[in-house]
């Protein structure tokens, strides 16, 4: 608080008490005209202190209190002639000490002389006693204490202190400084009244610049509803929907299924595209945003190269139903768009309607080609299921290679990740519509569908190609349908098999059959890791068709029998030299290598095989038992615990 630039004037000489009181009077009358001059709380206030030396000569320090009903005290407000890191921290009870006493009383108080002023600080609380012996350079010998009374409401006291003389102050001084106190009181309660009024003022302004932040964001909201319904209404599908969100916000948008795999993404225009899985950086988020929209304050998600800043995550319901979710966030420190949740929750509404209508789109044409491949399954072959197969992409002009992809372990992806229900059927349809889209982009006249937990594609290659070319392609495309969805759907894996060709549909239900044995023996295992061509699998196809197994064990064990015996006992690996001899077509320069060991080490365990099997390596039916016996056990590897 700073100190008065006022000097007490010395008083000068009248010629009687009359002539100086009505001098101090037409004082006090001017001081009344300073103190309607301003409004402003602190002005008027130090107003105050600066005047009353003026108008009553005495007086050599000054404070003005005013009373905080919230903590009940009375605090010091300005000041003049006190020392001003005591008084700050003086805190009076109404009644405790001079100044309380006046506020409590309601009435203006003179105290002279030592003894007079001790006893009227006796009652102050250890704290402010302790303080007291050290607000005023000098001890004070007389004191006027006067309540600032407004319509019977004490709002604070003035003190006034003099030094020097114990009659420093008369009874008319007191009446004066009561007079003063009263005019101070309109004063001070004038600038509350005003500074109450600017603060309605400040508050309706900042009440009508929310209606109109309120407005624009309703009319925002308005224009971002209409130009992405009419883009659904245009049937221009999600990938556009979300390119447009992605402009409006001006960062990048990721719309996210169930299992937090990406159906759709974009960038606003002159952003160039993330690294491939960005959006793994909302994982945090999406494992806490379970039914509400969330945004992390003042956050950031650095996993990435580009982070995202301000990260906003915000699910896709219709109904209680949770479709997705859409993330979006700042890539750097531009300044996002003020309506940025607004767009998001309009684009939430549009785009679960869009979602809706896609799946039930997709849900016809996924039952339709369902059926189509029961029916042909179950052997259905006329007039009628050829149109029934023109409909949904069926060409007789076309050769048809069946592909049949697999999850590896399924059952455990889901326990593992704790899938419910609508996440495991989520699964199911992001493949088959990305398997669709991937495989009629290049073949138009391939038909994609779902079987249990297995993606079935009917892939149709021209006849213009022949029949080697047609099996290359086919070949070639398994093995990038593959590779696509490890990628798109990590960290799932798959297994994968292409079936012998299909020259109509006649053929479609045995080839689909040999397949399907093929992927049933190789899912999951080593195997797994390439596309199994059943064309090259051989005398394999045959032996997959034989149904009894129990005399494919007693076949096994006839010509491999005593041999799993001796390894087992002997811990040896005469079967695994065996089974290299054959891979590598009796070639014992390379199989030595193959096992690591020497030319006449190898010739030591083939004479072993010999005699142990009582069987000739060289003779041409003793060879072709060992080969089918081999390749039994490969697809069959339950067969050597017959042995």
């Amino acid at each position: 608080m700073r100190k008065s630039t006022l000097t007490k004037p010395s008083p000068p000489h009248y010629q009687n008490q009359a002539q100086i009181e009505r001098d101090r009077l037409q004082k006090l009358t001017e001081v009344a005209r300073l103190l309607t001059a301003s409004l402003e709380s602190s002005t008027v206030i130090q107003t105050i202190l600066e005047a009353i030396p003026q108008v009553i000569p005495g007086v050599d320090a000054v404070a003005l209190f005013l009373y905080n009903p919230v903590k009940d005290i009375l605090e010091a407000k300005s000041w003049v002639g006190f020392i001003t890191e005591n008084i700050e921290r003086m805190k009076l009870r109404p009644g405790e000490s001079m100044t309380g006493y006046a506020f409590s009383a309601n009435k203006a108080v003179l105290f002279s002389g030592d003894k007079i002023i001790h006893e009227g600080i006796v009652n102050m609380s250890p704290g402010n006693r302790s303080l007291q012996p050290n607000l005023t350079p000098l001890t004070a010998q007389s004191v006027m204490c006067a309540p600032l009374n407004f319509k019977g409401q004490v709002l604070g006291v003035i003190t006034v202190n003099n030094f020097s003389d114990q009659n420093a102050f008369t009874e008319f001084d007191l009446d004066l400084l009561q007079s003063f106190a009263s005019q101070a009181t309109i004063s001070i309660e004038n600038s509350r009244l005003y500074e109450k009024q600017r603060e309605s003022f400040q508050e309706q302004a900042d009440l009508n610049r929310i209606i109109r932040q309120q407005a624009r964001q309703l009319e925002h909201a308005l224009n971002i509803h209409k130009t992405l319904a009419a883009l659904a209404l245009q049937n221009r599908g999600l990938p556009v929907i979300t390119q447009a969100l992605s402009d409006i916000l001006k960062q990048p948008v990721v719309i996210l299924d169930m299992v937090y795999h990406p159906i759709a993404l974009a960038y606003p225009q002159g952003v160039e595209p993330l690294a491939n899985g960005w959006w793994r950086q909302f994982d945090s988020l999406l494992a806490y945003n379970n039914h509400r929209s969330y945004q992390l304050d003042n956050g950031k998600l650095n996993d990435f190269h580009r982070p995202i800043i301000d990260p906003k995550v915000m699910p896709i319901q219709a109904g209680n139903e949770k479709l997705g979710f859409i993330c979006t966030g700042r890539l750097g420190n531009e300044t996002g768009v003020d309506f940025a949740n607004v767009a998001i929750e309009q684009a939430a509404t549009i785009i679960a309607l869009e979602m809706i209508k896609e799946q039930s789109i997709f849900e016809v044409e996924r039952r339709l080609r369902g059926e189509l491949l029961e029916e042909i399954l179950a052997g259905t072959n006329d007039e009628h299921i050829v149109n029934r197969a023109s409909l949904v992409g069926y060409d007789a002009n076309c050769r048809y290679w069946f592909i049949l992809a697999d999850i590896d372990d399924f059952r455990g992806y889901i326990q593992r990740y704790q899938l419910e229900e609508n996440a495991i059927l989520s699964i199911k349809n992001q493949l088959l519509k990305f398997g669709s889209q991937l495989v009629t982009q290049q073949h138009p006249k391939s038909i994609v569908t779902f079987r249990s937990d297995m993606l079935v594609i009917m892939l149709g290659i021209s006849n213009n190609l022949t029949m080697e070319q047609s099996r290359q392609r086919a070949k070639y495309f398994a093995q990038e349908v593959k590779n696509q969805l490890t990628a798109k759907f990590e960290p799932m894996s798959f297994s994968l098999v292409l079936s012998r060709p299909c020259v109509d549909l006649g053929q479609f239900k045995s080839r689909y059959q040999e397949a399907a044995m093929a992927l049933q023996i190789i899912g999951g295992t080593e195997a797994g890791s390439q596309v199994v061509d059943c064309a090259l699998l051989g005398s394999a196809l045959l032996l997959m068709k034989l149904d009894n197994r129990a005399e494919l064990a007693e076949f096994v064990n006839s010509v491999l029998g005593d041999l799993i015996k001796y390894d087992r006992q002997h811990h040896s690996d005469l079967l695994a030299t065996l089974t290299t001899y054959s891979r590598f077509n009796c070639n014992n320069v390379r199989v030595a290598a193959e096992l690591h060991i020497h030319a006449n080490t190898l010739s030591y365990r083939l004479s072993r095989i010999e005699e142990i099997t009582s069987r000739t390596l060289g003779r041409t039916d003793d060879w072709l038992d060992f080969q089918l016996a081999i390749r039994l056990l490969q697809i069959y590897p339950e067969l050597s615990d017959a042995a």
